[in-house]
Formats: C-alpha cells, sequence, structure tokens
C-alpha cells in the first residue's frame, strides 16, 4: 500500500520530532542534575527509540535509506543499550558519553528530515 506524499511528509515529522525530544530531556537532565530514576527512564526511552528506529526506516522507507544505513543505524541502537548498561548506576560519571548521545539524536533528527529532501 503506497501512501500518499502528504502523509509521507506527516510520518517523517512525526519521526525525527523524538530524536529532537529525547535530546533536550538528555540535555536537561545533564544541566539540571535529574535524579538516578529520571536518568533511566530517559535513556531507556531512548535505547527504545533506535531499536524501533533501526527497524522500521529500513523496511519502510528503503527508497530513502541508503545502502549501508540499515547497519550503522543497528550499530548506534547496540551502542545505545552499552550506553545504558555504563550509566545505570550514575549518568552523570561520563558527561561525554551523554554528550555524544545527545548528539546522536539530533543528527539522526537532521538526517530523518532530510529524507523529505529526498521524496
Amino acid at each position: 500500500m503506497m501512501m500518499n506524499s502528504a502523509k509521507q511528509q506527516d510520518m517523517i515529522d512525526d519521526m525525527a520530532m523524538p530524536f529532537l525530544d529525547l535530546a533536550e530531556k538528555l540535555e536537561a537532565c545533564r544541566v539540571n542534575g535529574a535524579d538516578l530514576d529520571t536518568w533511566r527512564a530517559v535513556l531507556e526511552t531512548n535505547l527504545f527509540l533506535w531499536r524501533f528506529i533501526s527497524h522500521f526506516l529500513p523496511r519502510h522507507f528503503s527508497d530513502e535509506v541508503p545502502a549501508g544505513a540499515a547497519d550503522l543505524l543497528e550499530k548506534i541502537s547496540e551502542f545505545m543499550i552499552k550506553v545504558g548498561a555504563a550509566l545505570a548506576n550514575d549518568p552523570n560519571q561520563d558527561p561525554e558519553l551523554i554528550e555524544k548521545v545527545i548528539q546522536l539524536n539530533l543528527n539522526m533528527c537532521d538526517q530523518i528530515l532530510a529524507m523529505k529532501s529526498a521524496r
């Protein structure tokens, strides 16, 4: 079943927004010194989002997802699993790692939005 272009454009926006939202939440946790439960919830949500998108994008947007991108998405989602495990007891222990996660989310948001121009 083919989606019409307007629906596809809306779906692209809907896929990009959670990455921006999580980048903002991670930054807020970092800046505001969030408690451990809040950190864990945000990191877990981040992991689930990456796992979902690593499977969804290649299957439903195969024309816009470049060759090799599926493997890269899978590697990033595996990285997010490791981040969650590494920071489970003290997310403040590695601010550079948190910054990398924030940047990955912002980059993913940009990459998803760039799919609009590919249509």
